[in-house]
């Protein structure tokens, strides 16, 4: 099996034809791929498009994805045939292939959710409707269409949501960790797509979660509609984080820096009632007086999660407290566009410069990277850091819990870290 130029002498773009040699029949099958290249741009020896840089090597990287696709295929057909130890026809492969990437939608099934890319719009405005999800929920499934929508165009046919097996979803996942350097942006601005891109693609954690929303859309058709939908696994793995926390000394020296700007003293503020309340950034911002209630012990904030609806008990100590009565419970509001640079250049300002490594996964590769620790810091810094220190300092699993609104133990684990000094200072009281 492999694929081979039509008119490999040409000066023009010639057409890719994939070739597979059967051997009961002796003959070769052979199937256009939809795909041309120059030959010049063809590779013999490896017998796809040479890799390149630049706008050529993105044009290459996308005739590559789907000549991916059609040996997928191919190699998940020829197991499924011999594991039934039938015999491999030319024309039963035609016919399997034709049915694969020649499939009109518009003839069997003018279902709108047929489509997979308009099958998540369905599913964003049915969920819409009962007005039970977030905002944050609709921008995320937002761009899980926006993503197919270009996944198929590159593919050039649209993805249907019963054809949708392993293969389709390993060849989405290599779409999608390659995004940078296949996305077209003239062509996202003529679909009216709004994309986000990082430059180095998914990583192994994005691409796990993106790929987990997915897989929930599916669950979701299956109990609402007759699709013949297999059982899919995610395939992506993800892995424990190198997020940063903020030690005592260093809260102490976001605490008592003299910042040049008032606007940086608002965020300062606001930040630090994250670390002593241990809520998320969307939640501490909207603390009002009302969720106070006086008990024996002191006063206590329960406040509703809005990403969760579950509730928090969070104590209102002295520092928490002298912060919220600063604004007189009027929390400055400051979007995350603005808070995480403010918040990084405030940790700048305090000197919060220790070196760390980031170790990031994208499949095979492993990219380390070091940075100084004020660039890591964003608003979920604060939520870590109050779940460590607590944990560090003794409070009991059950406590940060309900403080913090977190129901699943496996959620707290992730949040947790341990800092050298932590470790250094408990084998010294230990074994010292």
């Amino acid at each position: 099996m492999y694929f081979y130029l039509k008119e490999p002498k040409s000066n023009k773009a010639t057409p890719i034809i994939l070739i597979y040699y059967i051997k009961g029949e002796k003959k070769y099958f052979k199937y256009p791929t939809g795909q041309k290249i120059l030959p010049e741009e063809w590779d013999s020896t490896s017998r796809y498009p040479k890799l390149k840089r630049g706008g050529a090597g993105k044009k290459s990287k996308q005739i590559s994805l789907v000549l991916d696709n059609y040996k997928g295929f191919l190699e998940n057909t020829i197991s499924n045939f011999e594991a039934k130890n039938n015999k491999i026809e030319r024309a039963e492969l035609k016919e399997l292939f034709n049915k694969e990437f020649k499939y009109d939608y518009r003839k069997e099934d003018k279902n709108i959710s047929s489509i997979l890319s308009k099958g998540v719009d369905f599913y964003i405005e049915t969920k819409k409707k009962n007005k039970s999800v977030s905002v944050n929920w609709i921008n995320k499934y937002n761009n899980l269409r926006n993503k197919l929508i270009l996944f198929d165009f590159y593919l050039g046919k649209d993805s249907i949501v019963s054809e949708v097996n392993e293969n389709w979803l390993d060849s989405y996942c290599g779409f999608l960790r390659d995004f940078p350097n296949l996305v077209d942006r003239k062509k996202a601005k003529e679909l009216k797509i709004s994309i986000s891109v990082n430059v180095k693609g998914y990583n192994d954690n994005s691409l796990h979660r993106h790929i987990k929303l997915l897989l929930t859309f599916f669950n979701w058709l299956k109990k609402n509609f007759k699709f013949d939908l297999i059982d899919l696994k995610n395939p992506i793995r993800d892995y424990d984080t190198d997020d940063v926390h903020l030690t005592d000394e260093e809260i102490q020296k976001i605490e008592e820096i003299k910042l040049s700007r008032e606007s940086l003293e608002r965020t300062r503020d606001v930040f630090l009632i994250g670390v002593y309340s241990g809520q998320r950034y969307s939640d501490y911002s909207i603390f009002e007086r009302e969720d106070v209630i006086k008990t024996k012990k002191g006063e206590i904030i329960i406040k509703k999660a809005e990403k969760t609806e579950r509730e928090s008990f969070i104590p209102l100590h002295k520092k928490l407290k002298d912060l919220l009565e600063k604004y007189d419970w009027e929390i400055p509001s400051i979007s995350t566009q603005k808070f995480n640079p403010h918040v990084k250049e405030i940790c700048k300002e305090a000197e919060i410069n220790e070196k760390v490594k980031k170790i990031t996964y994208r499949g095979s590769q492993k990219d380390i990277e070091y940075y100084e620790k004020w660039e890591l810091i964003t608003s979920h810094t604060a939520r870590r850091t109050f779940i460590t220190l607590s944990s560090e300092k003794g409070m009991p699993d059950h406590i940060i819990m309900a403080i913090t609104g977190i129901r699943d133990i496996k959620t707290l684990n992730k949040y947790k870290k341990t800092s050298q000094d932590s470790v250094f200072d408990y084998m010294n009281s230990t074994w010292g």
